[in-house]
């Protein structure tokens, strides 16, 4: 099964009031990275999900959802994507449990390829220091 199909089967299942408590916790962010609150205020589910794996990708996707599913107390729900995304061939199985630490990144993180912004947002770009990084082009149009 795709993530998309996953996230959107879960997402549909909330009740219209957790599915508001789902969409505040995206725009908080429970260890995770905000989506911004204006991107989900008139978001149905699947602009929801679209929204999620365009920021986060799909494994970080299934991840952040599980997250948010036991923030709210839906454990249950938290279990079975869970096991769904893991049944489907998935070969990290998103994890919330902090008895092992990640290992330590080898250098920085790599940026994206490329970035985007639309009108009056804003793009917080990576720090670069030292080293080489090969070329860089910067448009910056208006």
């Amino acid at each position: 099964m795709a993530v998309l199909e996953l996230l959107l089967e879960t997402v549909e299942d909330l009740i219209d009031k957790d599915f508001k408590k789902f969409k505040f916790w995206l725009g908080n962010g429970v260890d995770f990275r905000p989506i911004p609150r204006s991107y989900l205020e008139n978001a149905d589910q699947m602009d929801t999900v679209g929204k999620m794996i365009d920021t986060y990708g799909e494994e970080m996707a299934v991840k952040n959802a599980v997250d948010v599913l036991k923030k709210m107390g839906n454990n249950n729900a938290a279990q079975q994507i869970k096991s769904r995304y893991t049944a489907a061939g998935n070969t990290a199985a998103p994890s919330t449990s902090a008895a092992a630490p990640p290992a330590a990144p080898v250098g920085p993180p790599a940026a994206p390829a490329s970035m985007m912004a639309q009108q009056g947002s804003i793009i917080i770009a990576p720090n670069v220091a030292g080293g080489t990084s090969g070329t860089w082009n910067i448009n910056i149009t208006k």
